[in-house]
């Protein structure tokens, strides 16, 4: 890939930690909680994306990775919640994420979305995606904790996690 390409990764669904490694996994839907084999790693995920020699990497997921969820069939596959293991990220990679570790992904039904994803796509439309990563951010965080109180009276605290590469620039990157 040409070192000017800029990478965007969109997931939004379920996400699920293994019980015994707490390595997180992106679930599709075709994937059985029980057996991770065909799950996506999230450090093989990253490690790929920074390996891609792209530009700048931004990544959003709308999923948490405690086990519970929107819906709640993975955590009827195991009796707990489980704290997922912290990853680190290298090379040029934002992760905009839905949720702290131990949190659910919550859904905003009014608005037919996850309410991290419509917050995103609100900020990106009202800004023409001319906002900086650091305004996003911002905006993102303090709209879904603040709606998703009001609207699932649980708290939901979206999280960035910036690359050691990127921590003085990106919060002067946008789209545009």
């Amino acid at each position: 890939m040409c070192s000017s390409s800029e990478i965007i990764f969109y997931y939004a669904g379920h996400g699920l930690p293994d019980e015994k490694t707490k390595e997180p996994y992106i679930m599709p839907v075709d994937v059985d909680a029980s057996n991770l084999y065909s799950a996506i790693k999230l450090k093989d995920l990253y490690a790929k994306l920074a390996n891609s020699n792209a530009k700048r990497v931004t990544v959003f997921l709308d999923a948490c990775f405690s086990g519970g969820a929107r819906n709640m069939p993975l955590l009827a596959a195991r009796s707990a919640k489980v704290k997922p293991k912290n990853e680190t990220i290298n090379g040029n990679i934002i992760v905009f994420s839905a949720t702290s570790k131990e949190q659910s992904a919550l859904s905003f039904d009014k608005e037919k979305h996850g309410m991290f994803t419509y917050f995103l796509l609100k900020k990106l439309q009202e800004s023409s995606g001319k906002a900086t990563y650091k305004e996003l951010k911002e905006f993102i965080n303090s709209k879904v904790s603040v709606e998703s109180i009001r609207t699932n009276q649980k708290e939901q605290n979206p999280e960035v996690n910036i690359s050691p590469v990127i921590k003085e620039v990106w919060k002067y990157w946008s789209f545009r």
